[in-house]
Formats: structure tokens, sequence, C-alpha cells
């Protein structure tokens, strides 16, 4: 009778892990249960979250507006045989335009100088919500008709810089880039979305985007179009390296003042 007692006494006694290894369905039940406590506690910590942004945003009106960029009257290059031209002061760019796809807010600046006796005009265009798709940027904003697949085959890579694109437009030689606050300079939709899915999951990204600080893709982009005359007398070649050497000179200047989101 005493064994009997004592067996008993353990049987009551079991710690509930071995209770729970002897019954798998108690285990399923134990994990379900805290598994509802995790989404439970992730479910609070959005609501809260969302009331935060919330109250924020009544509080503080630039919440969820974009961060202006100050465009400089004067950038200078550091380089000798590049110098802006004081007759052709900037000129401010309003884009009035409707077409698919268009960005939220697009303005910017057009800039000329002088590179080794060579004009080069600048047109500057500060991008929000966009996709990146620079076709569409050039046949909206530009008026410059060049098929999607042309532009595509003169998309060059120039590491560490990235993405850029020359073509020749009514006696004019181009040289296109969007710079991103993310990654290297794109030209291509598919580019621009690698760049603004980058950091998305980053700790500091989630916890702005949960304060409405931030978007989890960054799809900002500073669009640069540069441009020059050419003649019968010009060596194409030698016009799209100076054009090239401008922009490395000028991704260089703006990536690092690309403004905070």
């Amino acid at each position: 009778m005493a064994n009997e007692g004592n067996e008993a006494n353990r049987t009551e006694s079991k710690p509930e892990s071995a209770a729970l290894q002897e019954d798998p369905a108690l285990a399923v039940i134990s994990l379900d249960q805290k598994d509802q406590k995790i989404r439970l506690g992730l479910l609070i910590f959005l609501i809260s979250s969302s009331f935060l942004v919330l109250g924020r945003s009544l509080i503080d009106g630039s919440i969820g507006k974009p961060t202006p960029l100050i465009f400089p009257d004067r950038i200078e290059f550091v380089q000798d045989q590049t110098k802006q031209l004081e007759t052709k002061p900037p000129e401010n760019i309003v884009d009035t335009k409707e077409f698919f796809g268009k960005p939220k807010y697009l303005f910017g600046k057009k800039y000329s100088y002088l590179v080794d006796e060579m004009t080069v005009d600048i047109a500057l265009r500060y991008a929000v919500g966009t996709d990146g798709d620079l076709f569409s940027f050039l046949k909206g904003m530009a008026n410059i008709e060049i098929s999607e697949n042309e532009l595509r085959q003169k998309s060059v890579l120039k590491s560490p810089i990235g993405y850029y694109a020359t073509f020749t437009h009514q006696n004019r030689a181009y040289l296109t880039a969007c710079i991103n606050p993310r990654g290297i300079s794109t030209v291509t939709k598919e580019q621009f979305e690698d760049n603004a899915s980058d950091r998305a999951m980053d700790r500091d990204v989630i916890i702005g985007w949960l304060l409405g600080q931030k978007d989890l893709r960054d799809r900002r982009c500073l669009w640069t179009l540069m441009s020059t005359p050419i003649t019968s007398d010009n060596n194409l070649n030698t016009t799209n390296q100076k054009l090239e050497n401008v922009w490395v000179l000028w991704y260089e200047w703006w990536k690092f003042r690309f403004p905070q989101p």
C-alpha cells in the first residue's frame, strides 16, 4: 500500500515538461498559446505606433511630406577646366505636364558650365515617390523621343558610381542618370527598385517607418540630364568622354548632399 501511495505521489508531482513530452497534444496547445501571445504583442505594438503617428501628424504638419532640397545657385567642381557660366544664371525648372507615372513632387534647376571650351547644360530635378524609370522622364518631361530598348542598350556601368546612359538627339549629346539616396546611380526601373529596397529591413528604417518618419523604400531621385551641342566637326566619343568626366564630379558632389528622409 505504501508503494502504491508513493507511485501516486510521483505521478502527481511530474513536472509539466514531462507531461508535455508524454502528450504531444498538450505541447501543441502550449505552442499555440505562445504564438498567440506574440501576435497579440505585435498587434498592440502596431496599434500603439499607429496612434503615435496619428498624434504626431496632427501636431506636426511636416510628417509624411518629403524632405525639401535646397538648390544652390553656384556649384563649384574640383576641376580647373570646369567653371559655371556667369552669364547664364541657374533657371528654376517647373514641370506642369501630367503623364502616367509622374512622381508626387518634381522640381529643380538648370545649370550651365564651360568644360574645355564646351558648353554643358545640366538639368537637375528632385523627384519623390518615383519608380526611377528615366524613359518616362525623358519622354514626359524633356520631350526626348528615344525608345526604351535603345535607352536600355546605352545603359553603362561605371563602378563604383553606377549606371548612366549616353545618347544623341536633335544635334545634342546627352548623359542621364538618377542619383539615388541608397546605392549606385540608376537608369532603369529595375535598377532603381533594387536600390529602393536596399536597407528596407534595417532596424532604424523599420522604426522610422513605424513612427511615420521614413518609407520602407526610399523612392527619391535626383534626376540629372546633361547635354551639349554637337556638330559635324565634333568627335562624339570625345564629347561623351567629357560629359562622363563632368558626370563623375557632379555625382560625387550631390551624393553626399542628398537630403535625409
